[in-house]
């Protein structure tokens, strides 16, 4: 989960500093790209099982970890310095508090905007938790095995928990 996290950071860091792209531009492309990430490491290694899938994804982890040591493009060990702010909204106001006053001395609008990310995942999460595809994670958690003979796709629907997963994790690191 730390490497997609690392993912969505780097891209947030690379995009915002090297091409001068928007943040919220950002936000949706390091999501694309962690899901893509997340798709790539999930289709080869879902149909293992228990520890097996535990020492893929450490491992995966520690190749992302790395890799980014090792580049110089972003910084090595170094890292990126001058990540912008995401923009900020002035006109906004609330009792005299401006929240989305973007800035290095002010935390509270990073912490409005953390709160915002955090509700939207849980709703999100939430409404997917009583749908079809919720109802089929947890056919799997339960028993994979029934599930598969009572024709769940059990790949697939892990597949999308992985890809999810990693979305979250991505939009987490470029925020």
């Amino acid at each position: 989960y730390v490497a997609f996290f690392a993912i969505g950071g780097y891209m947030m860091a690379v995009l915002g500093t090297r091409f001068g792209w928007n943040f919220w531009e950002i936000l949706v492309v390091g999501v694309l790209a962690t899901a893509l990430s997340g798709i790539l490491l999930g289709a080869p290694t879902l149909r293992l099982r228990g520890d097996y899938l535990a020492i893929v994804t450490l491992g995966f982890g520690e190749i992302v970890r790395i890799t980014a040591q090792n580049t110089d493009y972003i910084g090595g060990p170094r890292g990126i310095a001058g990540i912008p702010h995401p923009p900020s909204f002035t006109d906004f106001e609330i009792f005299g508090v401006t929240p989305f006053r973007y800035g290095v001395l002010d935390p509270r609008p990073y912490y409005y905007l953390l709160v915002l990310m955090i509700v939207l995942t849980i709703v999100f999460a939430k409404r997917l938790e009583s749908s079809r595809v919720g109802r089929a994670w947890s056919a799997i958690r339960e028993d994979e095995d029934a599930a598969e003979l009572m024709g769940v796709p059990t790949f697939r629907f892990k597949l999308a928990a992985f890809l999810i997963g990693a979305s979250i994790g991505g939009a987490a690191g470029v925020v």
